[in-house]
């Protein structure tokens, strides 16, 4: 599907929300005039309801593009917390009320006459960049950077012109693009290309800039036009490929996944919609009872909670996940008209990071999301990424596995765990030096996270061992990639100043479908599938 019949879509979306919400606001006000009668007739019990609705559509109202609609429901709803607790009513504080539902009645008459607010572009629109672009004019290094980047699956384009670069830029974005400082036809300049440096600023595509010569104030322009990286000849290739193997992940990681939990239905999905335009995966929690379990299963960086609900409150809810030991670090934010400084403190000692407050604009929605998204990441990634390959430490992939074995037995569905073992590693390190070593461990930390699905999970189990763990995975399945992986990695060079030499890996395959009683059973059988293929003579996948 293009972007343009996407961006249709989520409109046509929009636009149905927007109206279902419409269509219940006769029958929301009725409720509204209904709670406030039976507070005129003396029962104060009803103020609980009266309270609920009016703070519900304070929120909703704001969202749906009716701001005076949600300001009068505020008012409702301030003036009953007031009184809420003073018994009896006196004339004036029940006048007061009066005349703040009337009020929202009216305008709720005027707004049901005009009909619904016009639908405005809501949709949030993101590049979803595919390709890396090379523009060299060096046609060995060209090639050379072709091959290695097609063993990570990378599709590639390449230029020779910074005419035909910008060209294809004016209709495509890549994810990167790798430029050379000059290109020798006619002796062109990369800096001097204006139009072209404009164009990738304006479209934001991240870039790093090779050159023959290294100086001063070459660096300084690049840094200048926000280069991601700076390489100079002789290019140490599998460095490179790993700096841009850094860049495309953040740039897929820049979406994310995200629950959210509203009493008010409708709001919630305007909500999840609003993120899914730009690219992050929301879904809509409806049960409280199985909210644990739905956010086993969908694993979610973020959590969104409404702060009122009629069963269940938000800090309740907040306080719940919190006793799960996996879920201790699990940003919760809460998302509510309350305005009250005092009570989203209080709801906040429940185990929440923050507060958002209703109506919130679709775009602030987004950027804050992002925000926390991003800054969850950029901690989690401190304490239980490894800082050699950027992959799960021990402790996290391992557990990892323990909740994915607990997830699938749930489910039903079949994962697999996969341990890998660089072939030969003592020799490679007695050989050409630790520095490179490290470099063979980078290279296939990078080529197994390019590889693999974002659902799936790769930490480093040990010095050159790696464990991965793939959900809803058959044991053919989990084969072929890995075989597929270990082809590509025997194609990638390693250049010392002793001589050029490639690596291999043997895997060691177990899947859920065998029966384990634990995931420790199949990290067991993971592990003597992969000695079983050492013993067999290296370089080779079992299952």
């Amino acid at each position: 599907m293009s972007s343009v019949d996407k961006n249709d879509k989520h409109q046509q979306r929009f636009a149905a929300l927007q109206q279902r919400f419409f269509e219940t606001l006769p029958s929301k006000t009725a409720l509204m005039l209904e709670q406030y009668q039976k507070l005129a007739a003396g029962e104060h019990t009803a103020f609980t309801e009266l309270i609920a609705i009016s703070h519900q559509l304070s929120g909703s109202c704001g969202t749906f593009r009716l701001p005076e609609l949600g300001q009068l429901a505020r008012q409702v709803e301030q003036l009953a917390l007031s009184i809420q607790h003073k018994t009896p009513l006196d004339s004036t504080q029940r006048t007061r009320l009066e005349a703040a539902v009337a009020a929202f009645e009216h305008q709720m008459q005027q707004v049901m006459t005009a009909g619904a607010a016009a639908s405005e572009s809501r949709v949030i629109t993101r590049q979803e960049p595919e390709q890396i672009w090379l523009l060299l004019d060096n046609s060995s290094l060209s090639d050379e950077l072709t091959n290695q980047l097609s063993a990570f699956g990378y599709p590639l384009q390449v230029f020779t012109s910074y005419q035909g670069c910008l060209q294809s830029l004016s209709s495509q974005s890549p994810a990167l693009l790798y430029c050379s400082a000059s290109l020798d036809a006619g002796g062109s300049q990369l800096f001097d290309q204006h139009q072209l440096l404009m164009v990738m600023q304006d479209k934001r595509i991240p870039w790093m800039l090779f050159s023959d010569q290294d100086s001063f104030s070459l660096r300084v322009q690049a840094a200048r036009h926000h280069a991601q990286a700076f390489y100079v000849s002789p290019l140490d290739v599998p460095a490179m490929l790993g700096r841009i193997s850094d860049i495309v992940e953040q740039q897929a990681e820049a979406g994310g996944r995200v629950c959210v939990m509203d009493d008010d239905t409708l709001l919630a999905e305007h909500f999840a919609l609003t993120l899914q335009t730009a690219g992050i995966d929301c879904q809509v929690l409806l049960d409280p009872e199985s909210m644990i379990a739905d956010i086993l299963q969908h694993q979610p960086e973020l959590v969104l909670l409404d702060l009122h609900m009629p069963t269940y409150s938000g800090p309740e809810l907040a306080g719940v996940i919190r006793q799960y030991e996996a879920f201790k670090s699990l940003p919760i934010v809460f998302l509510s008209a309350e305005q009250d400084k005092a009570q989203q403190l209080k709801a906040m000692a429940f185990g929440a990071d923050d507060f958002l407050t209703k109506p919130i604009s679709d775009a602030q929605l987004v950027k804050a999301v992002q925000v926390r998204l991003q800054r969850s990441r950029e901690l989690k990634n401190l304490i239980v990424k490894d800082s050699l390959t950027g992959l799960m430490k021990h402790s996290a992939i391992k557990e990892a596995a323990v909740l994915e074995y607990q997830r699938a037995k749930r489910s039903g569905n079949t994962f697999c765990l996969v341990m890998v073992d660089i072939d030969h590693f003592k020799s490679v390190n007695d050989r050409f030096g630790h520095a490179m070593g490290d470099l063979v461990i980078t290279t296939l930390a990078t080529l197994l996270q390019k590889r693999i699905r974002r659902t799936d999970k790769a930490g480093r189990y040990g010095g050159e061992e790696f464990l991965l763990v793939l959900p809803e995975c058959a044991s053919e399945d989990a084969l072929q990639l890995i075989q597929s992986i270990l082809d590509s990695f025997n194609t990638i060079v390693f250049h010392s100043s002793a001589q050029d030499f490639a690596c291999s890996f043997s895997a060691g395959i177990a899947c859920s479908s065998q029966g384990f009683d634990d995931a420790e059973s199949m990290l067991a059988q993971a592990d003597g599938k992969l000695y079983q293929a050492k013993s067999l003579g290296r370089n080779r996948v079992l299952a």
